[in-house]
């Protein structure tokens, strides 16, 4: 009889499994004899011989199993599998002990694949003990199914089934909130990411320059931490991930204090120059000269302080000018000007200045007559009388000569002065306009005019000192005036006689005020021009515009579609939905400053697809298709078409043809000779800044 590789002919005990093996069943007498195996291919044969004798004397005794494990059972994925079948069975011939497992179907036959273990396993995380126990370690979701335990020997056999479930879970992230993070520059990050799943899964960070981490915590963050961070949980049976974009903010310097602008310093002294800001990160000061020259701390001639002051030591002319602060970190800058003018003057004369000036005094006879000859100038001058005789009497000199030639006048008749203008006046001051304060008096001898200052230095006749001139007339000139120069100034005239004062008040002037002509919104279309108008009852003003992003324009400044117009006005071009809100106009000047803000409304609406096709459209091969999409919405919308093969058919002002697709400008889709390939669902999409609606239809082709 020949019996081939799975095999089983009825009546007889025999079955030869896949590997080739032999198996008898229920051994008798009869089946004694020589068993022979052939193995053949296209090279040749070989064959071996087996001689098989039964003994008649062996006592049968039946196998039998007589514990196990629950025959269903759970075990995590990764843990331990324990499955007990404790075996009682009496010896015949050798008995064997199988565990089967129902793996496969195949054209309605089913194949049991038995696995021969036998204390030993190809797999080395499958073990079997001598009392029956399956072992497995590691276990993954492959080694979920069904097991079977089969005891047997000659007599009889016996088996168990057991169910094994693998539990796992894939790996999740329990809390995917939080999808942006803003930090402070400098200031701390951490960020959490929970994750559950069976077996515990790896969890991993990718920081935005793709180095991998298993956490993040960082302190003093940097503008180059900025990024996104992504999570990744993983386990055997699946993954997530969670990204997280983290923004760092800053602040953009700004310096305290920027309204003294000017600083006078005497000749040959030191001077300090203030400038602190505030900003995140902290910024950096710093100091420009007149020559736009960096300024360093490594000369004798100027130190920076930590914080921020540049001293200037023993200024000389060349140091007068127009010093820069500037103040900068990552956000931005800010600066600030400084003008430092150097107190340096000619000699003068009792306040005449020049070559040479006379004066006529008068005096009583046989009487003490004093001249006085008080001089100023940087550096302080030397002083030389000349007598009539010619006599010199010289004094310490340190620079260039002025002469004054006074001419002594004799009189028996004493007048004492008198005012030819009001003896009390007030005028406004306007910051910047030259003004004159008259003063002028009569009487004999001629009186002496001296002009009294706020800070109580007189001025005589001819001098000057700063911005304030003692013209020989009597008038005193004050250029260039700041509102410091406000107050009350006396002039004084003053012969043998007596004196006579003269008082005269400038009065400071008052903040702007803005117009307002805006008492409600202003609402414009979607595209318009706009022109908010800022108009004050100062001319000179200056004039900064906010726009609601926060950019700051000023007075004839241009950024793009923005323009602030030399009257004030502020332009806006081509109106967008994003440049609604609260437009700001500050007009300032020395006394103060005014605010104008004005809300602006941009009219703007959704798209809305007010004719589209029906939610199933039937089409006939080779009869071409109308579908409609027409949309309204402020600013216009744009329509496209998607294609069941997700193609995007931008609807454009030109017809378009691709393929058998017909775009009409109109946004409806013309599907000429359609087929079954054409057949899916199409989308239509209209969008604008605002919003987006769509339609969609199936096309059925038959």
């Amino acid at each position: 009889m020949q019996l081939h590789p799975s095999q089983f002919i009825n009546g007889h005990n025999f079955f030869v499994f896949p590997n080739g093996t032999l198996y008898v069943r229920s051994l008798s007498p009869t089946d004694a004899g020589r068993y022979e195996c052939s193995v053949t291919n296209v090279v040749g044969t070989a064959w071996r011989a087996i001689i098989l004798t039964v003994r008649k004397s062996v006592i049968y005794s039946r196998a039998k199993i007589t514990f196990s494990s629950p025959q269903k059972t759970d075990v995590v994925y990764g843990g331990r599998l324990h499955l007990d079948s404790h075996l009682l069975c009496r010896k015949v011939y050798s008995g064997v002990y199988t565990l089967q497992k129902n793996v496969h179907v195949c054209t309605a036959i089913k194949i049991i694949i038995i696995f021969m273990i036998l204390y030993f396993s190809y797999d080395q995380r499958i073990k079997v003990s001598a009392n029956g126990t399956l072992s497995i370690v590691s276990v993954t979701e492959k080694d979920e199914g069904e097991y079977l335990c089969v005891v047997r020997n000659k007599i009889g056999d016996d088996f168990v089934p057991f169910k094994v479930s693998v539990m796992a879970k894939p790996a999740k992230i329990e809390q995917k909130t939080e999808a942006d993070r803003k930090v402070m520059y400098g200031g701390n990050l951490k960020v959490d990411c929970v994750a559950s799943g069976l077996p515990d899964p790896k969890i991993q960070w990718a920081l935005p320059d793709g180095t991998m981490i298993n956490s993040v915590m960082k302190s003093e963050l940097g503008m180059h931490e900025e990024g996104d961070y992504t999570c990744y949980a993983e386990n055997q049976v699946g993954k997530d991930e969670m990204k997280v974009h983290v923004k760092v903010v800053a602040d953009v310097p700004v310096i305290a204090n920027k309204t003294n602008n000017v600083i006078r310093v005497l000749y040959g002294e030191s001077v300090s120059l203030q400038c602190s800001a505030k900003g995140e990160p902290t910024p950096l000061i710093l100091w420009f000269s007149p020559t736009n020259r960096a300024i360093t701390s490594g000369s004798d001639k100027y130190f920076i302080h930590e914080n921020g002051t540049l001293v200037i030591q023993k200024v000389q002319r060349f140091d007068g000018g127009n010093y820069i602060c500037l103040a900068r970190n990552s956000a931005g800058q800010d600066r600030k000007v400084t003008r430092v003018e150097i107190l340096v003057s000619p000699p003068a004369i009792n306040g005449l200045i020049g070559t040479t000036n006379s004066m006529r005094v008068s005096s009583l006879r046989d009487q003490r007559k004093l001249i006085d000859c008080e001089t100023t100038g940087i550096p302080v001058p030397r002083v030389t009388w000349v007598l009539p005789e010619n006599v010199v009497l010289p004094a310490p000199y340190y620079g260039s000569e002025t002469k004054l030639v006074v001419q002594l006048d004799v009189t028996d008749i004493l007048e004492k002065p008198k005012l030819k203008s009001p003896k009390m006046e007030s005028l406004l001051l306007t910051v910047g306009r030259t003004i004159n304060l008259n003063c002028s008096f009569e009487g004999s001898p001629t009186p002496q005019l001296t002009w009294i200052l706020l800070n109580g230095s007189p001025l005589l006749s001819g001098a000057q000192f700063n911005k304030f001139l003692h013209k020989s007339d009597g008038t005193l000139v004050i250029s260039n005036p700041a509102l410091s120069e406000a107050g009350t100034y006396r002039c004084l005239g003053r012969n043998a006689a007596g004196m006579v004062e003269r008082t005269v008040t400038l009065m400071p002037g008052h903040k702007p005020e803005i117009n307002n002509r805006y008492n409600s919104p202003i609402s414009i279309m979607n595209g318009q021009s706009l022109h908010l108008h800022c108009l004050s009852n100062t001319d000179s003003v200056r004039l900064a515009w906010t726009l609601p992003s926060g950019m700051v324009l000023n007075r004839s400044q241009r950024a793009g579609r923005y323009a602030v117009l030399p009257n004030g006005t502020l332009s806006i071009q081509q109106a967008s939905f994003h440049d609604r809100g609260s437009y700001t106009c500050r007009a300032s000047n020395e006394y103060g400053s005014s605010l104008l803000t004005v809300p602006v409304i941009i009219i703007a609406y959704p798209p809305r697809v007010t004719s589209g096709p029906a939610p199933a459209t039937y089409a006939k091969r080779g009869v071409a298709v109308q579908l409609n999409c027409v949309a309204t919405g402020i600013p216009k919308a744009e329509v496209a078409w998607e294609t069941p093969d997700r193609t995007q058919l931008i609807v454009s002002p030109q017809p378009r043809l691709i393929g058998n697709k017909y775009l009409h400008p109109q946004g409806s889709l013309i599907i000429q000779n359609p087929t079954i390939r054409d057949a899916g669902l199409y989308r239509c999409t209209a969008r604008n800044v605002v919003g987006v609606d769509s339609k969609s239809t199936y096309l059925y082709v038959y």
